[in-house]
């Protein structure tokens, strides 16, 4: 070693002693030193509602969800009440049978309308009523009658098959109306104690015809020489009795002189008179 001096090195340390051996390395820098415990921050806390504030259900959040979606009322019709007042009139609830058979007058081409039911008695009345105003396509019943819609069906398939035909081939015209002399009505059969099929809106009584030329045909008993009309007559008469359980007419007695008497009763016999 050099002396020391200028430009000398310092003395080194006096050696120190690790694990039983000696070192003359200087000692290495506490990478520790300088620092600083730290406490570790607790988590962040969520925010609490204040104390005035109120907690809302969820049912009633989800209440108040249903009601914004809900479109705004609409407000009421001018003159009109509550919902069941705003039903169109002559709405009901009826039997399968009762439906069915509107739907083969339809289809049949009669013209009606359902109306309230009628009656003033136990013997009288109808319970699903139809107004017809129209017996067949083409064929008007004037004025309207009031019957139950069996009966309506027959007699549309009867001036359809049978009182279109006669007119065309008896008379060479078209028929555009039936004419009612009578359907519903509370009644009994003359001089007897029966309740009339009318009383159940199961006849109606045919006081004659009207058609496309503008001519009526009036029922009633013809003259010798009306051959074309007494030939009409007869036929729409005796076709009538394939329909109908009763067929009184002109001939029969004198409180059926000016129409048919055509009603729908099932009878083991036809009376055709």
């Amino acid at each position: 070693m050099q002396p020391a001096g200028n430009g000398a090195l310092p003395p080194l340390d006096a050696p120190r002693s690790v694990g039983g051996e000696t070192s003359s390395a200087a000692p290495a820098a506490d990478p520790w030193t300088g620092l600083k415990a730290v406490t570790a921050a607790p988590p962040p806390q969520r925010r609490q509602a204040p104390a005035t504030s109120k907690i809302v259900p969820q049912r009633s959040v989800v209440a108040s969800l249903g009601e914004a979606r809900k479109p705004a009322p609409q407000s009421p019709v001018p003159g009109r009440g509550a919902l069941e007042n705003q039903t169109p009139s002559g709405y009901r609830t009826m039997p399968r049978s009762e439906a069915m058979c509107r739907t083969a007058l339809r289809k049949m081409g009669v013209s009606f309308v359902d109306i309230d039911p009628v009656g003033s008695s136990k013997s009288c009345g109808i319970a699903h009523p139809v107004k017809i105003t129209a017996i067949a396509k083409g064929v008007a019943m004037k004025p309207a009658a009031t019957m139950n819609c069996a009966a309506a069906a027959r007699i549309s398939q009867w001036v359809e098959d049978e009182v279109k035909s006669a007119a065309r081939w008896k008379l060479w015209k078209r028929p555009t109306a039936v004419l009612n002399a009578s359907s519903y009505r509370c009644s009994r059969i003359a001089g007897s104690r029966t309740v009339s099929e009318h009383a159940t809106g199961n006849a109606l009584d045919v006081r004659g015809f009207a058609f496309s030329d503008g001519s009526v045909f009036d029922v009633e008993k013809k003259g010798f020489f009306s051959f074309r009309e007494k030939s009409f007559q007869k036929a729409v008469r005796h076709s009538a009795c394939r329909y109908f359980g009763t067929v009184l007419g002109p001939g029969y007695n004198y409180d059926h002189r000016d129409h048919l008497h055509l009603d729908a009763k099932n009878r083991r016999r036809v009376v055709c008179k």
